[in-house]
Parts: structure tokens; sequence; C-alpha cells
């Protein structure tokens, strides 16, 4: 008895699954050649898909290079000349990591040679960068490059926004300092205190916090 059910469920299954079986390959024989298209998309893609890895992977190795070169040429040569060698790798290899602290290396000698106006330009290119540590030194360069270009309310609003966008941001307490900083050279000497107090109240342990209580000292004077 148990035979005989056990071959009557086969026979079951055979017969649900023969109607599945012949409607696939209908559908197969009724469809070849857009199954066959579907099928070279799928061989395509991964075949642009391999050479597209391997295009980006060249690009990198190559905007590293150019990288390297341009600090070469800083070394043997100075400034003037890496400048351009800067400019060309941010030219040639665009939205690549190499291309990103080119600029933010060209925005660091303008700095250092006193102009704040062009690095405040170069940082600008690179605070939108993904890279928060990145984004974070371009952003806090450009508010001190604006300070000293004397270009106070852009600093503030630059800063202050930064402050409002970043509140767990590791480089917080600079922020402030910059904020204040470009508060008191502005003339503003009650925002600058406030912004001060909380630097301290929040940050007192880091630099930036005692060279406030120093500036908190000297403004109540």
């Amino acid at each position: 008895m148990t035979k005989q059910t056990t071959s009557v469920s086969s026979e079951q299954e055979t017969d649900l699954f023969t109607p599945f079986i012949k409607g696939t390959v209908a559908f197969c024989k009724r469809n070849k050649s857009s199954i066959i298209t579907a099928l070279v998309v799928l061989v395509l893609a991964a075949v642009i898909g391999t050479a597209y890895c391997a295009h980006q992977q060249k690009i990198t190795e190559k905007s590293w290079e150019a990288y390297y070169n341009a600090q070469v040429t800083l070394l043997s040569q100075g400034q003037d000349a890496a400048l351009p060698a800067l400019d060309k790798v941010a030219i040639d290899f665009p939205n690549t990591p190499a291309a990103t602290y080119s600029i933010l290396q060209k925005g660091d000698l303008l700095f250092a040679t006193e102009n704040y106006a062009q690095a405040a330009d170069a940082y600008k290119q690179i605070t939108g960068s993904k890279n928060e540590t990145l984004r974070t030194a371009a952003t806090l360069s450009e508010g001190a490059a604006l300070q000293a270009s004397q270009d106070y309310t852009a600093s503030i609003e630059l800063m202050q926004n930064f402050i409002a966008k970043n509140p767990k941001n590791f480089a917080l307490p600079q922020a402030y300092f910059t904020l204040a900083l470009s508060q008191e050279l502005s003339g503003d000497s009650a925002a600058a205190l406030e912004t001060y107090k909380t630097l301290v109240e929040n940050y007192a342990k880091t630099y930036f916090g005692m060279v406030a209580k120093e500036k908190i000292n000297e403004l109540q004077k």
C-alpha cells in the first residue's frame, strides 16, 4: 500500500513539474533571440566592468606618479615650478585623491607665502571632498586664509556653517577659535567673547581652549 502511494505521489509530482518544464522550453524557443541578447549584454557588462576597473587602476597609478613628480619638482626647483605641476595633476586627473592632495598642497604653499586670497580659492575647490579629514582640513584652512586676507565676514560665515553642520567633528576646537578670532578682528568683541567662552567650556584642555582663556582675560580688561 505504501509503495503504491509513493508511486502515485511521484507521478503527481512529475505531472506538476512537466508543464513547468515544457513551458520554460517553449518560452526559450519563442524568445530565443531575446535571451541570447540578454546573455550577450551580461557578458559585455562583465567585460566592460573589468576593463573599467583596470582603467581606473591605471588612472590612480598615473595620478600618484604625477603627484610624486610634483613633489620632486618642489624640492628640486622650488615653489614657482611646483605650483604649475600641482595644477597639472588636478587638471589631468580630476576627482582623484592625488588631485585633492595637490590642490590642498597648492593652498598651503600659497598660504605660506602670504598669498592668502589665492590660497582661500584653492582650498575652496576641495571643501566638498568625500574624505572627511581632507574636507575638514580644506574648510578650516579656507577660514584661516579668509581671515588672513581680512575677509572676516566670509571667514565667520564659513566657520559658523561648519560648526552647525559638523557638531561632532574632531576639529571643532580649531573651528571655534578661528570663528572667535575673526569676530574679534572684525571688531565684534562681544560675539568673540561668547565664542571664546564656548570654547573654554567645551574644550578647556585643548590648545585652543587654553589660548581662549588668555583671550577672554584680554577682552575683559
